[in-house]
């Protein structure tokens, strides 16, 4: 009984579009951009079908082609009959590749960005909305009395900003909000823009600080060097990507200093992923068995 030959695919499979559908599929994920991909009839190349606000072309064939050309992309545009949607073709790795770099990337970036300084807010307690574009970010902080940025302002060296400052009142809240806007240009090294939305009678007042991408990894270093009041809020943040949604953390005070204690809250399931990741660095010795609820 003969064997069947290896099939080996042509040079040019290798070099394809579609060779990369798996890394633009992630890029795509990771950029939030709302696009349909699929392959050609002949497998080789692949149609984005792009649907997102974020493009920097009009939903024009004539746009998108000008920016394609512009930005040194081999690939051609042309409009969806049933969607009316411009559709890129993409011939080559080359091309994806270079699509990443040049449509996407910078959003991947933007949002790693935003995530990094949404997260080292979180750690400290801090509630907050991000919008985020390619070049800057918003970062909006909206509390009673503005409590979270005057949270952030202890934070960063000024626990006694808003002391003198009537924060149930606009004139009080105009004060705080150049002066926060000073604080942190001064623990950042460079300037930023602060300014405060008035709520309603039954709404909290809203923060927005507008900084660039450079601006935002200074803040989050800042705010990562500073130690965490309560560390449940860094922990629940982990573990939650370690062993998925469901797992709880609480933060149960002692009668004496030193005697406060953590309580994990799991699933067995979650135990023993957590197990694994703890057995999974190398060390030999057997992790002890966790208790699970």
């Amino acid at each position: 009984m003969n064997a069947n030959p290896l099939t080996v695919p042509e040079p040019a499979t290798a070099g394809s579009a579609a060779s990369e559908k798996r890394q633009l599929e992630e890029a795509l994920a990771a950029a939030d951009f709302t696009a349909t991909l699929e392959t050609t009839d002949d497998e080789m190349a692949l149609n984005l079908t792009v649907y997102s606000s974020r493009c920097p072309f009009d939903n024009t064939v004539e746009d998108a082609t000008d920016w394609l050309r512009h930005a040194g992309i081999e690939a051609t545009a042309a409009l969806d009959e049933k969607t009316f949607r411009v559709v890129l073709t993409l011939a080559t790795a080359t091309s994806v590749r270079a699509l990443i770099a040049a449509l996407l990337q910078p959003w991947i970036t933007a949002r790693a960005t935003a995530q990094q300084l949404e997260d080292a807010l979180s750690d400290h307690g801090l509630t907050s909305t991000i919008d985020v574009g390619t070049a800057s970010l918003n970062l909006h902080l909206a509390d009673d009395e503005l409590g979270s940025a005057v949270t952030l302002a202890r934070l960063l060296g000024a626990p006694n900003l808003a002391e003198d400052l009537q924060l149930h009142r606009r004139r009080g809240v105009r004060r705080f909000t150049k002066r926060i806007q000073w604080l942190i240009t001064g623990a950042i090294g460079a300037p930023v823009r602060a300014q405060v939305e008035h709520a309603c009678e039954h709404e909290a007042d809203r923060l927005t600080i507008e900084m660039s991408l450079e601006q935002a990894h200074r803040l989050t270093h800042r705010l990562t060097a500073e130690e965490v009041a309560d560390p449940s809020a860094r922990l629940q943040r982990h573990l939650t990507k370690t062993v998925g949604i469901g797992a709880y953390v609480a933060c149960k005070p002692g009668d004496v200093p030193g005697s406060d204690r953590l309580t994990i809250t799991m699933n067995p399931d979650q135990g023993r992923c957590l197990l694994h990741r703890l057995n999974s660095d190398g060390d030999d010795s057997p992790a002890r068995e966790l208790t699970t609820h």
